[in-house]
């Protein structure tokens, strides 16, 4: 087939606005899975893409023991979040000791550590400590809670899907 040389022009004005119009629809229409943080009013503080199966972990100073512990969390959008590990230096007060279904309990190196736990929640609610340092880690990042609220004011993690438009703008 013979092109002119207006109708090729214009055909290719045509598969290009094409082209563009299917990326943006692909990237505005795509689910994409966010780890939301809010306030105890419920407005957003912070929003972070996570790719499926990827987990965040929240670190922080027990009350009672004054040891760091880590819990080990990965967003389950059928279930809300999921924790997956919990990995503390010392036994007592508040800190887990009993083992539920496939739990794994392992001590070494100074740490013990229960795996496997598998426990789902629609929602975590953390108190931003005066004296806990909690800090948010994924992807070799340290957030302090601290930058998203004042000691004392509760933060309300959950895990929400959007569009992936969403992800270039959080």
């Amino acid at each position: 087939m013979l092109f002119l040389r207006g109708e090729w022009v214009l055909n290719r004005k045509i598969l290009l606005y094409c082209f563009f119009l299917l990326s943006f629809l692909v990237l505005f229409c795509s689910p994409a899975h966010f780890l939301m943080i809010r306030s105890a009013d419920g407005s957003l503080l912070a929003a972070y893409p996570l790719r499926v199966g990827e987990t965040f972990s929240v670190r922080y100073i027990h009350s009672v023991q004054k040891t760091p512990v880590l819990e080990v969390f990965r967003l389950d959008f059928r279930e809300g979040i999921e924790l997956r590990e919990t990995v503390y230096t010392d036994f007592g007060a508040g800190l887990p000791y009993l083992l539920e279904g496939n739990e794994v309990f392992e001590s070494g190196g100074g740490k013990f550590r229960i795996y496997g736990i598998g426990r789902h929640l629609p929602e975590i609610v953390f108190r931003v400590g005066r004296f806990a340092d909690y800090r948010l880690l994924f992807r070799e990042r340290d957030i302090p809670f601290t930058q998203f609220e004042e000691p004392g004011k509760p933060l309300r993690f959950t895990g929400e899907k959007g569009p992936y438009i969403f992800s270039f703008f959080y």
